[in-house]
């Protein structure tokens, strides 16, 4: 955006031959919408926040290679003395299903002088083809469907949690913006008056040179141009170091960029809750259904829910059985005779369950005190939303206050310098006048400002995707 904006800049005065007075006079509104596009599109956080859905997807990447089908093979043999005592090939083929039965197919060869009778093996090898079946405990839960649906899950609460941080850093944005936008305001102010202040005085100076008006109106009237000078170096310092504050969030490309000077803000109180998309939850904002800190709650309830139903699994007995048909000639299935098979069955039962009642309690108090969680999650956001509202509110109302307190006070400064000029009135009146007049602007800019953030403050609650 700096370089962008500086060779345009450069490029117009090379055109048109602007003078550097002129150049310094160049204005550009830069709105927040603009603003918020930028951080949303360069800034490093929203970077950082879009690697948790690159790690989401990586989890669940992984916990789905635990139904990848698996080809192992092995080989062993052994030569001593020039006998030749055993060689074993092994290849197996291994499908893994959604519940706990692996299909299973393989080829064993195996010779040797001293091979181990059980492992003879036809001279051509033999083929089997199985499955292996969990009866109780894993058939139809167990850890790589709980991991795989515990990784579906976080990949959606990642997703929340993104928008979450995205949240949050266009709502400190917004204040940076509006903070930018407050202290550019009351520079403008003090330029005005101080202005005002320096007409004033010359024209005093000449009148009393002549002796219309008293020397000591001119002395009054310098004073004031120095408090508003003093004023306007304090507004100015206010509105630079705003300005530092806002390019923390402005970014190209990985590269930090600055606020040129050239650009002013361009915000109202009517524009910035349509920018930050909450028009449709003022006076409605209780309503926490899709609330992104609930839903991501209601997740870790669905994933406790999901290992106490994998503890509640693990109270079974584990028992495993294993059945492969075996043939020599895998080619002729007429060969296959169920009555050549190799089985196994495998039965295991811990006698106090002590581990697996323990990891089920463990994960039912995990559960509810997430539970407990949610619940007062819920009710300190409804409250918390209801006095932002409220303070919106009364800052709506504040505002409409003190905009006519303006103008009355404007009025009342137009009246006093038609009395000066009549001969009625004085510098001092002027300037209590004008000083009143100030302090009021001055306020309009403060309650404008804690309006905006306000709005920003209900937007980073009801966490608002932009």
């Amino acid at each position: 955006m700096r370089i962008i904006f500086s060779f345009i800049l450069l490029f117009g005065l090379a055109l048109n031959g602007f003078s550097q007075e002129e150049a310094q006079e160049l204005t550009e509104t830069f709105s927040l919408a603009e603003f918020l596009a930028m951080v949303k599109k360069h800034h490093p956080v929203v970077a950082q926040a879009n690697l948790k859905l690159s790690e989401a997807e990586a989890k669940l990447l992984k916990a789905r290679g635990a139904f990848d089908p698996k080809l192992e093979g092995s080989v062993k043999e052994k030569n001593y003395t020039g006998t030749d005592y055993y060689s074993l090939w092994n290849g197996s083929f291994k499908i893994p299903t959604w519940y706990g039965i692996d299909l299973k197919a393989g080829y064993q060869q195996n010779d040797g002088y001293y091979l181990n009778p059980q492992n003879t093996t036809p001279q051509d090898g033999l083929w089997n083809a199985g499955v292996s079946v969990q009866l109780a405990r894993g058939l139809l839960y167990n850890d790589r469907m709980n991991a795989l649906k515990q990784a579906k899950i976080l990949k959606d609460q990642n997703e929340l949690e993104r928008d979450i941080l995205v949240n949050s850093i266009l709502a400190e944005a917004t204040r940076a913006y509006a903070d930018w936008q407050y202290y550019y305001e009351n520079k403008n102010v003090f330029e005005e008056f101080l202005e005002n202040a320096r007409v004033r005085f010359r024209g005093i100076s000449r009148t009393s040179e002549v002796g219309q008006t008293p020397a000591i109106d001119t002395v009054e009237s310098k004073i004031t141009v120095r408090n508003r000078q003093l004023d306007l170096t304090q507004a100015n310092f206010q509105l630079q170091k705003a300005k530092l504050a806002m390019s923390n969030y402005l970014w190209i490309d990985e590269v930090p960029v600055e606020l040129e000077d050239y650009l002013i803000p361009e915000i109202s109180p009517q524009s910035v809750p349509a920018i930050l998309g909450i028009e449709q939850f003022l006076g409605n904002a209780e309503n926490l259904d899709n609330h992104p800190e609930i839903r991501s709650l209601e997740y870790d309830l669905q994933s406790y829910d999901l290992d106490i139903k994998l503890r509640k699994n693990n109270l079974l007995p584990n028992i495993n059985v294993e059945y492969n048909f075996l043939t020599e000639e895998v080619d002729q299935p007429r060969y296959l005779n169920t009555n050549d098979f190799k089985a196994a069955i495998n039965v295991s039962f811990p006698l106090f369950l002590r581990k697996e009642r323990g990891e089920l309690r463990l994960a039912k108090v995990k559960r509810e005190n997430t539970n407990y969680k949610l619940s007062q999650k819920e009710w300190n956001l409804t409250n918390k939303i209801k006095a932002i509202e409220r303070e919106i509110i009364s800052l709506q109302e504040q505002l409409s206050i003190i905009e006519n307190i303006i103008e009355e006070n404007k009025i009342m400064v137009d009246a006093e310098k038609r009395l000066f000029d009549l001969g009625e009135s004085s510098i001092f009146l002027i300037n209590t006048r004008e000083n009143k007049l100030i302090d009021a602007q001055l306020k309009q800019n403060k309650l404008q400002n804690d309006y905006y953030n306000a709005i920003a403050k209900l937007f980073e609650n009801l966490r608002i995707i932009l």
